[in-house]
């Protein structure tokens, strides 16, 4: 698998035109190749402290049953980053479909992933994932994502959240850690990956971390269980560590991929 990551500093009307200017682009390997032939993932990297002002408008764009979840949040600090989240999820996919954002339908899988209702979704795939003050949502068209984001807590203790949700191996990588820092940096560069994965199978918690063992096969790129599947590893903010998954199934047409990050 090969990758080539752009990051790009947009405002709504050029993300409304997304996609590459040119036909070809530099993979990680050093590989030219025509990005016609590869997947391509967008990544939106948002942040509430910059949208906070949202609280207020969101719910006259949200659906019924989303502004009912938003009620039952009993700390309104989640209730607002749910507001603000469910709102620029709306905008950002209107930017893709070309349609208002109140007119977007979801419906929801077995373990309660979102999808967007056909006819009208296009073949559009996304998720969203949020942590602190950050919050990502993933687009493509085609296989199947998700992503995750998590803030890197001082207060945690790794080795002990290890031995519920690390595989064998992966506890004895952060058990040969001595420095602290090192030790939660790993642990949650090995969180973010699984959890992206699941959301990615669309099964939750449903499949449990410990059972999850990936192989690196190039620098920021794993292979998990299901040869389907690549997880990648994304830089977004000091302090945090993400990821993405994405299906990479027959239909891809090739082992390439370009990932592009809108920081708003």
């Amino acid at each position: 698998a090969r990758t080539t990551t752009v990051r790009v500093s947009a405002s709504p009307e050029k993300i409304a035109k997304h996609g590459p200017e040119k036909n070809n682009l530099m993979t990680a390997s050093g590989e030219r190749q025509d990005v016609r032939m590869m997947s391509e993932l967008f990544i939106h990297s948002l942040r509430f402290s910059q949208n906070a002002d949202l609280v207020a408008e969101a719910p006259s764009c949200l659906s019924a049953e989303e502004q009912a979840r938003a009620a039952r949040f009993k700390v309104e600090t989640a209730r607002q980053d749910f507001l603000v989240s469910h709102y620029l999820l709306r905008q950002t996919l209107c930017r893709y479909l070309r349609t208002d954002a109140r007119s977007i339908n979801y419906r929801y899988g077995e373990h309660g992933k979102p999808f967007l209702d056909a006819p009208a979704s296009q073949n559009l795939n996304f998720n969203l994932s949020h942590s602190g003050d950050r919050l990502l949502i993933a687009v493509c068209r085609g296989g199947q994502i998700g992503v995750d984001i998590e803030r890197v807590q001082e207060r945690s203790d790794p080795m002990q959240l290890a031995s519920h949700f690390m595989s064998g191996d992966e506890a004895m990588q952060l058990a040969r850690l001595t420095d602290p820092v090192a030790q939660r940096e790993l642990f949650f560069t090995l969180w973010t990956r699984k959890e992206a994965y699941i959301k990615a199978l669309g099964k939750g918690f449903f499949q449990p971390l410990n059972r999850i063992d990936m192989q690196e096969i190039a620098p920021g790129i794993h292979l998990p269980r299901s040869a389907d599947y690549r997880v990648f590893d994304l830089d977004i903010a000091a302090d945090y560590k993400a990821a993405v998954a994405i299906r990479m199934g027959r239909d891809s047409p090739s082992n390439a991929i370009r990932i592009e990050v809108f920081e708003q």
